[in-house]
């Protein structure tokens, strides 16, 4: 390149100077402004992308009745192994065949099929519920599809529209077992997900006469002399926690384990509630490889695509030589999915916090089934007290935020809430216009808790002022 310098004397620039001077005097009523102009790129926009979770959920449970084989093409098979054992699948392929279905997983198997169509028959039979609701003219073996929203972004299936529970069982026995498959859909961008959730509450309620004479059983009969222990005492022996067998996998939607889905656990009731729990919960990946838009490698966390509809299963079962101990005990508890986008993001989860009520507080849930035995049942709500750990001040903003007697709205009724304790205590007075039956749930969220460190628990009492029926939550 040709290197050219410009070479100017001062006594050249002065000339020039003065030549330019001499052009813009001779210009007269001409401008003196330099020539301009410019283009402009209009309307520029700058939006936020979303991300969305849809959800649905198909349920099955089996009880052993008569119809639960109508229309099956062979047999079902009982596992043929000791006390306290499941087939796995060595044992589905010897006894029952290469093409056998084992339910309510091939690594946990009470009752096998002889094949894939017999599978989806006998689920046909045995399926309890799901959502969204069937249309019309749709079969019993149809679930409406989930989906995102079609005139904007965001799902339109949401869970806080789900309106009854999920699994929701009152008499079940050895033998018995079941499945929730949760189809999610990720609305607008692909993302990371985890299977999360907590155990509620558990209770002996009660320990009948059979009940305490079965070896397992740790507590005399009666209801609380002594005090019968619950999910927060040390030694935890509300034993139907730890006699349900659970399984969770990332299904293809077909509601049973086939073609390479591997279990992410198989263990108890309470282990598997206690592998969900924590910041997210436990890692989920995709079946299929998803490759981001940046080209990363997305080593051995994957994450599940957008505008698909993905599956994953909870399995549960009762093992058939467990019986007495488990009578009468009850457990409450919650599963969920969470998500975060996978563009710009490793997987290794960055909001693990608790999400705000918006009040700068969280918003804790709790619920409690009356039962005939409770003091309150038969009388009026009038009041709800809630007890937070000595020296928390937890609830000294706090107040009610939403509440349901036997699936009523019960909030209207509430008269005032007050603080005691040095904020450790919030009394909810009611105007006592609902009554309690045998069989209802209380269900009541807070709003603006200032929630302690750890884990802790709560107790609640159900009209303290009169009667008075007290259950413990656990956070």
């Amino acid at each position: 390149m040709t290197d050219k310098r410009f070479d100017i004397s001062r006594r050249k620039a002065l000339a020039a100077l003065g030549t330019i001077g001499v052009a813009s005097a001779g210009a007269g009523l001409g401008t003196s402004a330099y020539f301009s102009d410019q283009e402009t790129f209009e309307n520029n926009s700058l939006v936020a992308g979303t991300l969305d979770l849809g959800v649905g959920y198909t349920a099955h449970y089996s009880d052993w009745s008569d119809d639960e084989d109508d229309g099956l093409q062979g047999d079902v098979h009982m596992y043929d192994g000791g006390p306290n054992e499941v087939g796995d699948t060595d044992d589905l392929e010897s006894q029952v065949g290469s093409d056998a279905v084992g339910l309510p997983s091939n690594d946990a198997w009470l009752i096998a099929v002889e094949s894939e169509g017999d599978a989806e028959q006998f689920l046909d039979n045995t399926r309890t519920g799901s959502y969204p609701e069937l249309d019309s003219g749709q079969t019993s073996s149809d679930q409406s599809p989930i989906g995102c929203a079609g005139d904007g972004p965001g799902a339109a299936t949401q869970a806080d529209d789900i309106q009854e529970l999920v699994i929701d069982l009152d008499d079940v026995k050895p033998g018995d077992f079941g499945e929730v498959t949760f189809d999610f859909i990720l609305c607008d961008n692909p993302g990371y997900v985890w299977l999360n959730g907590e155990l509620v509450s558990a209770s002996e309620n009660g320990v009948m006469e059979p009940e305490a004479d079965d070896s397992d059983e740790d507590q005399v009969e009666g209801n609380g002399n002594p005090a019968l222990k619950d999910d927060t005492d040390d030694e935890k022996t509300v034993e139907l926690l730890d006699v349900v067998r659970a399984a969770v996998w990332v299904d293809d939607g077909n509601n049973y384990q086939n073609g390479g889905e591997d279990p992410i656990k198989v263990d108890s009731l309470r282990n598997v509630l206690g592998m969900v729990e924590g910041d997210l919960g436990t890692f989920l990946n995709a079946s299929e490889q998803y490759t981001p838009d940046d080209g990363r490698n997305m080593g051995d966390r994957n994450c599940f695509s957008a505008s698909t509809e993905h599956s994953l299963v909870f399995a549960w079962w009762v093992p058939i030589d467990h019986g007495n101990e488990i009578q009468s005990d009850t457990a409450t508890f919650n599963i969920g999915l969470y998500t975060e986008q996978c563009r710009h993001n490793d997987g290794s989860g960055m909001n693990s916090e608790e999400v705000s009520d918006g009040n700068g507080g969280t918003a804790p849930q709790f619920d409690y089934t009356f039962e005939s035995t409770d003091d309150v049942t038969g009388s009026s709500l009038t009041g709800i007290e809630v007890n937070y750990p000595s020296s928390s001040g937890a609830v000294s903003g706090a107040s009610l935020d939403s509440a349901t007697l036997g699936g009523q709205d019960v909030s209207g009724d509430a008269s005032s809430a007050s603080t005691s304790n040095n904020g450790d205590t919030l009394t909810i007075s009611f105007g006592g216009n609902y009554s309690i039956s045998d069989g209802d749930e209380l269900a009541f969220s807070l709003s603006g808790v200032s929630e302690p460190s750890g884990s802790y628990s709560v107790n609640v009492v159900v009209n303290p002022q009169s009667g008075q029926t007290s259950f413990t939550e656990s956070f």
